[in-house]
């Protein structure tokens, strides 16, 4: 499923594989002032190719190694000869993409490897000048890109939600908190998200996540400090898991992000 919707100047592109019609679940990427930024997941590279030969890309730059922002890039590629920018910590990363779990294998596809170029402080195109915000804790390469003239965040996987409750092994919320704050105090007026959408009064939204995972883990280590186990502390406050806790085998889960937030932060 490909879906584009403008939003001014800004293309947003939404991205997906469907079961009977219905997407499972949703990532989009964004064209503005011909660049990419971000490029879906693998299952989708051949829809979007197709989308961009109207529109053609003249640079592609990715927020994190994530296979839902850089399914696309091998095909991106091979079809326009793209120059590619992401993250030096990405680099690697998508230079042999590891094996994925099955259950992101079922929703996204396994990506290809490619050879990318390292993003700096600043990328221009079009006309627009992003600077390049590290905000790391989702996945450790993670940046965000800002053009500060008209206040556009383009967020990658920072926000998703206000009231997030799942978590994957890896991530850490401390480190989210702080990328929150930090992309907060650009004081964005529009936050373009891969999966919430377009966001206005993007700061707000931002401290308000980061001040709700600082009332869990305040809330959580109370229940701690009453007795009560981590799996009980999970169900008190975030109830049972669900569905997908189950289908990845608990690599995402509410009980991962209670125990991040009962450790200490690491400074």
């Amino acid at each position: 499923m490909l879906k584009a919707t403008p939003h001014g100047e800004v293309i947003r592109i939404e991205l997906a594989r469907t079961f009977l019609g219905r997407p499972l679940y949703t990532a989009a990427a964004h064209l503005v002032g011909g660049l990419l930024i971000d490029t879906g997941p693998p299952v989708t590279a051949r829809e979007l190719v197709r989308f961009c030969r109207g529109r053609q890309p003249r640079l592609v730059v990715n927020t994190h190694y994530h296979e839902d922002h850089s399914g696309a890039d091998a095909a991106l590629q091979r079809a326009f000869g793209l120059r590619i920018f992401a993250p030096r910590e990405t680099i690697p990363r998508l230079a042999r993409f590891y094996r994925l779990p099955l259950y992101r294998w079922l929703v996204w596809a396994q990506p290809r490897n490619v050879a990318v170029e390292p993003l700096g402080e600043v990328l221009e195109s079009g006309g627009y000048r992003f600077d390049v915000i590290p905000t790391p804790g989702h996945a450790p390469d993670h940046v965000c890109l800002f053009e500060p003239r008209l206040g556009w965040l383009f967020s990658g996987d920072l926000y998703i939600s206000e009231r997030v409750r799942y978590l994957r092994a890896v991530e850490d919320p401390w480190q989210i908190i702080d990328s929150l704050r930090r992309a907060a105090a650009l004081r964005p007026k529009l936050m373009f998200c891969a999966h919430a959408g377009v966001i206005e009064a993007p700061a707000r939204a931002l401290e308000r996540k980061a001040a709700h995972w600082e009332r869990l883990a305040a809330e959580a280590r109370e229940l701690r400090r009453r007795g009560l186990g981590e799996r009980r502390i999970r169900t008190r406050l975030l109830g049972a898991e669900g569905r997908m806790t189950y289908f990845s085998r608990g690599d995402f889960s509410k009980l991962n992000l209670i125990r991040a937030l009962l450790r200490d932060p690491v400074r």
